[in-house]
């Protein structure tokens, strides 16, 4: 049995489809997988209705409400609801039914051969609200697990001198095999820890366009442009809509608000969990977005897609692009968002190629340490 230690508990479509797809490539190879259901309150609180955030200091955990994301939960109508059910059913449909464990003391790893922990950013202390001891592999019950890192990321903010040598500590004393998600962390854990440490792809671009369409749930509604982003960008709203006017096309947003004010020209539909966004990217006209997920999947599912540069979670973006020589797609701060980018005609068949030989790495990597 092969156990998968990763954000599963967020309502993220990223977070929940890299779960879902590295259980599913571990199942293709012939093994059992399965999520291990670690969701401690201070990570999963955040997506509550009534939301409790928490922040570390002097390594004393404080919990608190967060008046600002409930106040855009209550905006959100009933739509909150449907999404928490959405997502829930995905949850227990395709990652796991078992009841959250919520510290990790009480995680069990004798049973795994191998528990994979990653991916996403499971080495980021404000994340993780300071180092989290589970995903660092301090559980005292391991018996013969082998642990491997896949994926794992600090994302793009710097660790301080004292995070760096504590997380290369527990690392080296931990994990038999590291693997990164972005080419910057893993070139740094390689200084860090004097050994190899791979660059992989995230779990996501592990399986296929035509097994993503498999899942996804269609929705009535076809050829729109779809806007999906994971901060407020000024300059990538007006492009949508200077689109959605040039063309006639109306423009969906499928990710939650990140202000409370409303933006003209751009209708919500944010009720729908992991199975509904695949259904409504597979259905677009276009893509506008600055989420990597919102890029990978529309790779995937071979849309045409604009994405604008993210203030601090670029490189990965940055990263897939370059790889798969797609980097004309993207829109860099300060930088004209012509409709020649736009529309300039993609060659997938040559996107498959590179993305098959990115594959290779990663598959590697799984595949030595599941035996």
């Amino acid at each position: 049995m092969v156990g998968i230690l990763t954000f599963y508990w967020a309502d993220d479509y990223g977070a929940m489809l890299q779960a879902y797809a590295l259980k599913r490539y571990i199942e293709k190879s012939g093994k059992q997988a399965e999520i291990i259901p670690y969701a401690p309150l201070r990570l999963s609180g955040r997506y509550h209705f009534i939301p409790i955030t928490a922040v570390c200091r002097k390594k004393r955990v404080k919990y608190y409400f967060n008046h600002w994301i409930f106040t855009r939960n209550l905006s959100t109508g009933i739509a909150f609801y449907k999404r928490r059910k959405n997502m829930r059913e995905f949850r227990q449909n395709y990652l796991t039914k078992e009841p959250p464990i919520k510290c990790a003391e009480k995680l069990l790893l004798k049973k795994y051969s191998c528990v994979f922990v990653g991916s996403d950013q499971v080495w980021n202390p404000e994340i993780t609200i300071g180092f989290d001891d589970a995903y660092l592999g301090k559980m005292k019950d391991k018996g013969d697990c082998r642990l491997a890192a896949y994926g794992a990321s600090f994302g793009n903010g710097c660790l301080s001198e004292k995070e760096c040598d504590e997380l290369a500590k527990a690392v080296q004393d931990n994990f038999a095999e590291i693997s990164m998600r972005e080419k910057r962390a893993s070139d740094c854990m390689t200084r860090l820890l004097h050994r190899d440490v791979a660059n992989v792809l995230d779990p996501t671009l592990l399986l296929d366009g035509e097994e993503w369409e498999q899942i996804g749930r269609e929705p009535v509604e076809k050829g729109y442009i779809l806007f999906y982003h994971t901060e407020e960008n000024r300059q990538m709203t007006d492009y949508a809509r200077k689109l959605s006017e040039t063309f006639h096309k109306k423009v969906i947003q499928v990710s939650m608000p990140t202000s409370l004010n409303p933006k003209p020209g751009i209708q919500l539909r944010v009720s729908g969990g992991p199975e509904e966004f695949l259904g409504y990217v597979r259905n677009s006209w276009c893509v506008v977005t600055n989420s990597f997920h919102g890029t990978v999947f529309s790779i995937l599912l071979e849309k045409q897609f604009l994405v604008f540069a993210h203030s601090s979670r670029n490189e990965r973006i940055e990263s897939i692009l370059k790889k798969l020589d797609l980097e004309s797609r993207l829109v860099n701060e300060g930088e004209e968002a012509g409709e020649r980018k736009m529309w300039s005609k993609i060659d997938w068949q040559k996107t498959k190629e590179y993305l098959k030989r990115e594959k290779a790495v990663s598959e590697k990597f799984i595949n030595r340490n599941i035996g």
